[in-house]
């Protein structure tokens, strides 16, 4: 054994001290082969651990027994195992070097992990306990660490001692003679947080009262500017915050204080601030009720917007004090109601904008930027006061606050592309003019401005096309700065995306630097041109059509399948997205390329997130304390560009079974096999493009086969095609099982969405052996108790009716399936219907938003269409709920109310002609102001079918002339149809005021007729009939010689 143990000390001797790697490689070499391949070099390097004299090799020792102890531990004999305990616990005491009593404290709970549950070694708590007790610092140091280190291994141990175990931290965290008792002892209790049952009240309440001490350590790291141990406690506070147990609710108010007082602090070190401030943006997601219960949000925005008017890094990637506090600003926007947010930061916006200072004024156009995402459709209909504002900010003398309002615009633009679009005139002519600043830095923000507002411009781009043109190519040649260059092509791409076949003309000049720019590939700024102009290519194919796009295809598809095997997931991303839209655009001719880039397509499915090892990493030199056990998940160890180029890999599938059709059939198998497993993904990015490809699969296979059109109810009365029902048996179990554990609202979202657009193309056949399922996931958004609607703070849960606008959103979209369900299953979901029924109509309330409102009449009226007679026990309830929306102040309340009374009395089987002076007195208004066109066409067809229901019960005589007034209708030309039946009733039983103004019909007839879209070939083919019958009976009425001629 001296022999062995002298052969290792040499080669540690060696490792520990070499400079040249192939040395580092050969030691590694030996020690492996000759010395790690059996158990004695467990007591071989405790020895060694023991008796060298240089402490480098004492760590490198003690970090490789701690690697062997889970391979050989088992086969050394008993009695050398009692012996190593014992030697590890004194040389532990003993080591005069800190680093290296840390991994020997590493080595002793490799062993506890095994030794300990089998109780083989009782002596370890003892130690633990006199070591922690011991008059000497350094040993209750040791103490302290090694409790840290098996709290990893041996938790339930300890948790079954809580009440001592607390007792000894209050003793330690107050440690006077040393900061590493009391640093290390907050460090376990963060362990201990992970642990502590979320019904554990006594183990909480214990926990809960150590908290001031924590921060009392806190505050001592910050005096003596002790970084790296407060780093370490400011991460306990964020594991506080994110375990499910309520450990800081008591405190929260006071942290939140302290922690805005830490990120607030210039006189600290940034990287400190940043740490603080970070504490506050989780606050604002994990304790968003607690927050609002305890009204904090708008004491935080009063000290967070100081802050913002601090500089920012030249590095747009450096954090800061100031863009923390704009991430805490956007979290709390996107996790608070709108009107808890919004109202507390305008003021300070408008009021930062007046001061001279040009950092408030920025701070100010960079606060509004980041509250736009949670509160656009709340700012929706105050864009007036808004657009002033940032047009201010566009118009700044100063650079800082121009770049900011142009994030802000950008911001706008994206959330709230249709509003926008409509104040064009005003915005485009100040970013053109940005365009040209002198600065590139706002150069670059006015182009990305730009290109968010072109995505919505549609036809009003064209009187732009010109001289936006102009600029940008001008820009994308002159350009000094990469980014600014790839922000214009950005802008190019959407330019043609907006123009669309307008575009043609521009074509011949951008196409030569498209193919220049997918050819560049020597650096990173190379990457960035060629990933940006393969994105417009894809744009600008879609825009032109496949004829003009046709002689550059070949070339630009050549290079977008080159660029799949450089070292870059940013190009795969581009060059799946233009592979996808070159399918769309060349549809079957697209299918030769299938076999060259599918492969890649489905390796990137398949892809590990995990970063690539480094070239030696076998060689383990690594002599610190050893704080990553090699046991535990690296979880940070991801690349989220993998995952980006996932999700286009994902989406691409989908996209390329709809566009080539049976040629993508040899894919099929091992495509869906992929996105199922896709749909459990760590991003939602990921999980979104694996639903929209598996429902894409799902309505290709219907649209591929031969069917008719899908009969309402259940069991399914109409033929489906055997490949369908195969892919619905594969899609259908996959999809509800992600939505039962899905925790992001957004996706739920795109779940609902990707489902009613599957509901009306195939009708019920894809939910009937999961119909409970659904309607179950639908009551569970209801009712809140969707995994996705879960605050990580429920204890703190604040009942009012103001919610988050991505629960708004989650809510609608749940509402519209439920809508869809009542089309497809018909009266069979009248059972269901009953217990939504409430859980919608509670959205009916003043107190809510407009949106809400408009969402939930809108919903039971479209309910009605579907389950039709079975609304009938529900009339009295919703007939109050319509009659009350008709007097909203909300116009889109007030149409859909309308609307909803219509669909009520023509399927309700109560006879409510009692009712229509009342009903007719609440739609009255409606044609005094039609202003809101929708509102006056819902209410046209209402009054309609009330007539076909009870005509003797409405005074025609009266009701006719204002019904008449609002015809022909402007918008919603759904409604021609029960507006016609009526006035097809009204002319066969010769009504008095339709014979005495017929001239007037015919005129109204004529504008109906000129427009194809506006009535069903059964209702158009009806009207004909009725203008020749008319022209039969009256020639008179001079038809063969006016525009209606031709349908005679």
């Amino acid at each position: 054994m001296e022999g062995f143990v002298a052969g290792l000390d040499e080669l540690l001797n060696n490792l520990a001290t070499a400079q040249d790697s192939e040395v580092i490689r050969n030691a590694t070499s030996a020690l492996n082969s000759q010395f790690y391949s059996s158990a004695n070099c467990v007591p071989g390097l405790v020895e060694i651990i023991t008796r060298s004299p240089h402490f480098q090799v004492r760590q490198l020792a003690a970090v490789e027994l701690r690697k062997r102890i889970s391979k050989w531990w088992f086969d050394v004999p008993d009695e050398t195992k009692a012996n190593v305990r014992a030697q590890l616990l004194q040389i532990v005491l003993n080591e005069p070097q800190e680093l290296v009593r840390h991994c020997v404290a590493r080595v002793i709970s490799s062993i506890a992990r095994i030794d300990v549950e089998e109780n083989k070694w009782p002596e370890l708590l003892t130690f633990l306990n006199q070591a922690c007790e011991s008059a000497n610092y350094i040993h209750r140091e040791v103490g302290s660490y090694c409790l840290y280190t098996l709290f990893e291994v041996i938790s339930e141990v300890f948790m079954s001692h809580a009440a001592a175990l607390y007792q000894l931290f209050n003793k330690a965290i107050v440690d006077p003679e040393s900061k590493n008792v009391r640093v290390t002892t907050v460090l376990t209790l963060g362990k201990l947080a992970e642990l502590i049952d979320v019904d554990d009240k006594e183990n909480i309440k214990m926990f809960a009262a150590m908290v001031p001490s924590i921060v009392n350590v806190l505050e001592q790291c910050l005096k003596e500017s002790d970084e790296e141990n407060a780093a370490k406690i400011f991460e306990v506070f964020d594991t506080m915050l994110m375990v499910e147990t309520p450990l800081l609710s008591n405190h929260l108010a006071d942290l939140i204080r302290f922690f805005l007082q830490v990120g607030g602090n210039r006189e600290l070190e940034d990287s400190i601030r940043v740490m603080a401030l970070s504490f506050l943006m989780w606050a604002a997601i994990y304790k968003q009720n607690k927050i609002r219960s305890l009204k904090l949000v708008g004491f935080m925005v009063e000290h967070l917007m100081p802050v913002g008017t601090e500089a920012d890094p030249e590095d747009v990637d450096d954090d800061s004090p100031s863009r923390l506090s704009y991430k805490v600003l956007n979290a709390l926007s996107s996790n608070m109601p709108p009107q808890q947010v919004f109202p507390i930061i305008m003021p300070m916006v408008l009021s930062y904008m007046q001061n001279p200072d040009p950092n408030f004024r920025k701070a100010a156009m960079m606060a509004f930027a980041v509250t736009i995402e949670g509160c656009a459709e709340y700012m929706s209909t105050r864009m007036h006061e808004l657009l002033p504002l940032v047009s201010s900010g566009l118009q700044d003398p100063e650079i800082i606050v121009r770049r900011a309002a142009c994030m802000a615009l950008g911001c706008l633009a994206e959330e709230l592309p249709t509003e926008i679009s409509e104040h064009h005139q005003a915005l485009l002519p100040l970013v053109f003019n940005l365009m040209s600043d002198t600065n590139p830095e706002v150069t670059k923000h006015a182009c990305n401005a730009l290109d968010a507002i072109l995505e919505g411009l549609g036809d009003d781009v064209l009187q732009y096309l010109p001289m936006l043109m102009e600029k940008l190519l001008y820009l994308l040649d002159n350009a000094s700065q990469t980014e600014t260059k790839a922000t214009v092509m950005a802008a190019i791409g959407s330019a043609a995306h907006a123009s669309g076949e307008n575009f043609q003309p521009y074509f011949g000049q951008i196409m030569p630097r498209i193919h220049h720019m997918m050819s560049l590939k020597e650096t990173d700024d190379d990457t960035l041109l060629r990933g940006v102009a393969t994105d417009s290519a894809g744009a600008i194919a879609e825009a032109v059509g496949k004829e003009q796009f046709r002689p550059f295809a070949q070339d630009l598809m050549n290079l977008a399948i080159e660029q799949l095997h450089f070292d870059s997931p940013r190009l795969r991303e581009c060059s799946y997205a233009f592979f996808s839209i070159s399918a769309r655009v060349f549809g079957e001719e697209f299918a030769p390329y299938l076999p060259t880039v599918m492969p890649p397509i489905l390796a990137s499915c398949r892809a590990e997130e995990k970063n690539e090892p480094e070239l030696d990493a076998e060689i383990d030199l690594t002599l610190g304390d050893g704080d990553d056990d090699e046991d535990d998940f690296n979880v940070f160890n991801f690349n989220s560009a993998i995952a980006d180029e996932k999700e286009f890999a994902a989406d691409a599938l989908g996209e390329l079974f709809e566009s080539t059709g049976p040629q993508f059939l040899p894919y099929v198998e091992t495509s869906v096999q992929e996105l199922v497993g896709l749909c459990e993904h760590l991003f939602d990015g990921v999980r979104k493009a694996a639903t929209g490809s598996l429902f894409a699969f799902l309505k290709t296979f219907y649209n591929l086969a031969d069917h008719g059109e899908w009969i309402a109810g259940l069991p399914v009365k109409y033929p489906v095609d055997e490949n369908v029902k195969g892919m619905t048996s594969l899609v259908m179990p996959s999809i509800v099982r992600m939505w039962q554990e899905e925790d992001d609202r957004m996706v739920v979202v795109q779940i609902c969405q990707e489902l009613i657009q599957a509901l009306k193309l195939m009708g019920p056949s894809i939910v009937a052996d999961h119909l409970d399922e659904v309607a179950q996931l639908c009551l569970n958004i209801f009712e809140k108790k969707s995994v996705c609607q879960q605050d990580f703070d429920d204890e703190d849960y604040v009942d009012e009716e103001e919610e988050a606008e991505s629960e708004q959103l989650l809510i609608s979209a749940t509402s519209d399936l439920v809508v869809a369900l009542c089309e497809v299953i018909g009266e069979n979901f009248s059972s269901y219907f009953d217990i939504f029924l409430p859980l919608i109509a509670k959205y009916y309330k003043k107190t809510r938003t407009s949106p809400e409102r408009s969402m939930a009449v809108g919903c039971l009226g479209e309910c009605i269409i579907g389950i039709k007679s079975a609304v009938t026990p529900h009339t009295e309830r919703l007939l109050h709920i319509f009659l009350k929306a008709c007097e909203d102040e909300d116009n889109l309340v007030r149409s859909n109310a309308t609307f909803a009374l219509g669909m009520l009395v023509s399927q309700s089987q109560i006879d409510l002609s009692s009712q229509y002076p009342t009903i007719l007195q609440a739609l009255h208004p409606i044609f005094q102001d039609q202003s809101f066109q929708n509102a006056t066409d819902n209410a046209t067809g209402a009054v309609a079918r009330l007539i076909l229901a009870h005509p003797d019960a409405v005074p025609l005589d009266q009701v006719l002339p204002v019904m008449t007034s609002a015809l022909p209708l402007k918008v919603d030309f759904a409604e021609n149809e029960p507006v016609f039946e009526c006035l097809f009733q009204l002319f066969r039983s010769n009504n008095a005021f339709v014979v005495g103004h017929i001239p007037q019909f015919l005129q109204i007839f004529t504008m109906v007729l000129s427009d194809e879209e506006q009535l069903t070939e059964s209702t158009r083919n009806q009207l004909i009939e009725l203008i020749r019958a008319l022209h039969a009976q009256s020639p008179a009425l001079n038809i063969a010689s006016s525009d209606l001629a031709r349908f005679l």
